[in-house]
């Protein structure tokens, strides 16, 4: 585990520092929230999607997910915590730091910039930085640019690379003693071309993320780290007032009465009782989930992000989900 200084150094002699952002960025496109939702499918690779962005306009983009072949990936799925190692890894480009370790990463993810990163860590974001850099994604969207006047009519924008384009190096500490795997990202990530174009890259408060670990209310676990990203996200798309999303209510689970699917916040972060053995354990990390998101609310709420929430209750007081109040 390296917990010594943050600079760091290329084999090359050029030296990179962890950044302080006051801001972090989540990409917030139809596209990065459709591919990452694990509930929409058991694997997106081989597959073209089409998916409409500007619903009055009936416009569509169209996306190719592709794995490079002969190399094995530790998941088929892309998911909610590969969407958080690639906004953190945005968030790093965009205060200057193309190059980069797994321990800078999990810093960023988590909001928490001083903490020591555990192996299981550093583990975790760099089996999810090898994955995202052998999945290529094609992203054609020449009626979209053209429709929002990005583009000219006579161009067209078909945005082609690796989800996370970026070559691994070798970086030593300040002082020299150790020698760390590092990654250098090659070019900026095409989802996040495309989520600049269509202007639907959010930004948050660093400390927004960081307050309950912080305060020591919550371990910085990867459930916590996706939980608190998914509520940034819809609480940006509500404050929004281009967004045609106004329903405050977060429920956890329904099964949509037209195809029969079930849905909700805990599907969307892959969350389902068919992965546990029986009710009882779904229960416990049902309650468990729960728990998360209303300390975490706690803390938006005296963060003055929002003004506060409400659990909704149902039936024999069985809790569903909560309601957002924004600020």
């Amino acid at each position: 585990m390296f917990t010594g200084a943050l600079a760091v150094q290329l084999d090359t002699g050029k030296s990179i520092q962890m950044p302080k952002p006051q801001k972090e960025y989540l990409n917030n496109c139809k596209v990065a929230n459709f591919i990452s939702s694990t509930s929409l499918q058991s694997s997106l690779l081989g597959s073209t999607l089409q998916l409409k962005t500007l619903p009055k306009k009936n416009i569509f983009v169209t996306v190719d997910l592709t794995a490079d072949e002969n190399l094995e990936l530790s998941s088929q799925n892309i998911t909610q915590y590969d969407l958080a190692v690639m906004d953190a890894v945005y968030t790093l480009m965009v205060n200057g730091a193309t190059a980069f370790t797994p321990e800078m990463v999990a810093r960023i993810m988590s909001g928490n910039l001083n903490q020591d990163v555990t192996p299981q860590k550093s583990g975790a974001v760099t089996k999810s930085l090898r994955k995202l850099s052998v999945i290529r994604i094609s992203i054609e969207c020449t009626a979209e640019l053209r429709q929002r006047k990005v583009i000219a009519e006579g161009q067209t924008a078909r945005l082609t690379s690796y989800l996370m384009p970026i070559r691994e190096i070798e970086v030593r500490s300040a002082n020299h003693q150790a020698v760390m795997r590092g990654y250098q990202l090659i070019e900026k990530p095409v989802l996040y071309t495309y989520g600049e174009a269509v202007h639907q890259i959010i930004d948050v408060r660093t400390d927004i993320l960081s307050a309950a670990n912080m305060r020591g209310r919550l371990s910085d676990t990867d459930d916590v780290i996706i939980i608190k990203r998914a509520l940034i996200r819809r609480i940006e798309t509500l404050k929004n007032p281009k967004s045609r999303m106004t329903n405050e209510t977060i429920r956890y689970e329904y099964s949509d009465t037209s195809t029969g699917e079930n849905k909700g916040f805990f599907t969307l972060l892959g969350f389902a009782a068919s992965d546990y053995k029986n009710t009882r354990q779904w229960a416990k990390k049902r309650l468990a989930l729960h728990k998360m998101i209303t300390v975490i609310l706690d803390d938006f709420t005296k963060a003055d992000y929002i003004s506060g929430y409400e659990v909704i209750k149902e039936e024999k007081q069985k809790i569903v989900g909560v309601k957002l109040r924004l600020a």
